[in-house]
């Protein structure tokens, strides 16, 4: 493969990605990220900013459309190919390799969706590869690398914080004499001081907020028990998903071969790759842990599976394309059009409440929600829901008409960003029109308005039954905003 060919390889990737951004609805995570852009500040309470930053020059270009807000994602994964360029190029290979590898990583679900999908963990797991990259530099002797892995850490800490999980990389990098002779130059202080400079929104935003993000971070997200293998066997059997199980073996494969290289440069990369999975493996002996956390160790394997052989490769990952990819664009089909599946019930016993066939149904009929509660928004009120996916997409499909506010009234933990927005002398007194799929929030409702009454519902509707009814409260006189719809001062 020529370099003219990687790029086109590249090229392509991103124009593919492109128009499955501007096709598929936005979740209501991605809605939320657009809606922190609208509302700027150093870093917000459960993110870092540099992703939603980045979706402020595209939103003032494309406006307030899907692709303005997923094309950071777009960028990130463009720039995960350069990235595997240059470690592959470090590695002994070149753009064969590299293009193969890209190629492959497409086969993962995880990344065939994550490559267009407005997340930070994209962004992180880029810079997570660069760090790598540079990490692999420095172990060969390249002392300027220090200034690529400062660099590379800081922005992937601004997009999001286990970017840090990367550090344990450069411990087989000093075993090598010529890396230890780097510390006894500035080069290596000066990078850690750029990274350490790079991260200062973040901190920026906790002393103005009591540390909240940090305490977030380190407690607030934590639900931890007793011993137990349920979530360990969760996030494995996740992981074999998000990778294809064909795809997994094989790169389970690699990394051992990577590890017997008895080589620093690929030493970096078999930690680099483990060092998630046992981590989180770690903590899911305690608690639940995202599915996706592992997903920079899996983009690294594809490296690894460029650069080594064994038999059977083939075969395994022609069958992990396969699965990946039929796996992948069924996920794309349900998204696009999610009704068909209304009428199955399946849920995951571990945890029916998120993994069940009951929740596409928020897939369904959001633009109708949203024009219904436009017409009965009377002037100067409010919209506001305990779910925060609802508060931001209502705001993003009216492209920012409805003045939406969240109500934390259900002791939520994460989307919570808005609570530092509005002050509440701008919120006292409001009138609020609230909307919610909930059942129990009429007596938390009660304590927070002077009155609250009921109005009809609004239904959606398919094949002439109903698939979708959302509860409409017509809320008077917001007497207590504090706690539940801002946490700032009076």
């Amino acid at each position: 493969m020529t370099r003219r060919q990687f790029w086109a390889l590249l090229l392509g990737f991103v124009l593919l990605h492109l128009v499955l951004a501007a096709a598929l609805p936005l979740s209501g995570d991605e809605a939320y990220y657009w809606d922190c852009s609208r509302h700027l500040d150093w870093s917000y309470f459960d993110q870092p900013p540099l992703v939603i930053w980045a979706m402020v020059p595209f939103r003032a270009v494309l406006g307030e459309t899907r692709v303005a807000v997923r094309a950071p994602a777009v960028i990130a994964s463009l720039l995960a190919g350069v990235f595997l360029l240059g470690l592959v190029r470090r590695l002994g290979g070149g753009e064969r390799e590299a293009g193969w590898a890209y190629v492959v990583l497409h086969g993962m679900p995880l990344y065939f969706i994550g490559a267009f999908y407005a997340s930070t963990d994209v962004a992180m797991a880029t810079a997570y590869l660069g760090a790598t990259w540079a990490a692999v530099a420095i172990a060969q002797g390249e002392r300027r690398a220090w200034w690529g892995f400062g660099l590379a850490i800081g922005l992937g800490f601004l997009a999001k914080f286990p970017a840090v999980l990367v550090l344990p990389a450069l411990a087989p990098a000093l075993l090598r004499r010529e890396a230890r002779r780097h510390l006894r130059s500035a080069t290596p202080y000066l990078a850690a001081a750029l990274a350490f400079l790079l991260t200062t929104p973040v901190w920026v935003w906790g002393a103005r907020h009591h540390w909240d993000n940090i305490v977030f971070q380190l407690a607030g997200r934590h639900d931890a028990g007793g011993l137990t293998l349920r979530y360990l066997g969760e996030f494995i059997g996740a992981n074999l998903l998000l990778a294809s199980p064909f795809l997994a073996i094989a790169l389970a494969v690699a990394w051992v071969l990577a590890w017997r290289r008895r080589d620093a440069a690929w030493a970096v990369l078999a930690v680099a790759m483990a060092v998630p999975f046992a981590l989180f493996g770690a903590v899911a002996l305690k608690e639940r842990v995202g599915a996706h956390w592992g997903g920079p160790g899996l983009l690294l394997g594809v490296a690894a599976l460029a650069l080594v052989h064994f038999r059977g490769r083939r075969a395994l990952v022609a069958a992990g394309m396969v699965f990946g990819l039929l796996l992948s664009l069924a996920v794309v089909a349900v998204a696009a059009v999610p009704e068909p599946l209304l009428d199955l019930h399946w849920s995951y016993a571990g945890s029916p409440h998120r993994i069940s066939t009951a929740k596409l149904a928020a897939a369904v009929g959001n633009r109708e929600i949203e024009r219904e509660v436009a017409r009965r928004l009377r002037p100067g009120e409010l919209v506001a829901s305990e779910s925060y996916s609802t508060v931001h997409l209502l705001a993003f499909l009216s492209k920012g008409a409805l003045p939406t506010r969240l109500a934390n009234i259900r002791s939520g933990k994460h989307g919570l960003a808005s609570l530092y927005w509005y002050e509440p002398r701008s919120l006292a007194g409001r009138d609020v029109l609230f909307v919610t799929e909930k059942s129990d929030v009429d007596p938390a409702l009660q304590r927070l308005f002077a009155s609250v009454s009921v109005e009809p519902p609004i239904e959606i509707r398919r094949g002439g039954r109903v698939v979708r009814r959302v509860r409409v409260l017509e809320c008077r006189d917001l007497l207590h905003p504090e706690g539940a719809f801002t946490r700032l001062g009076p």
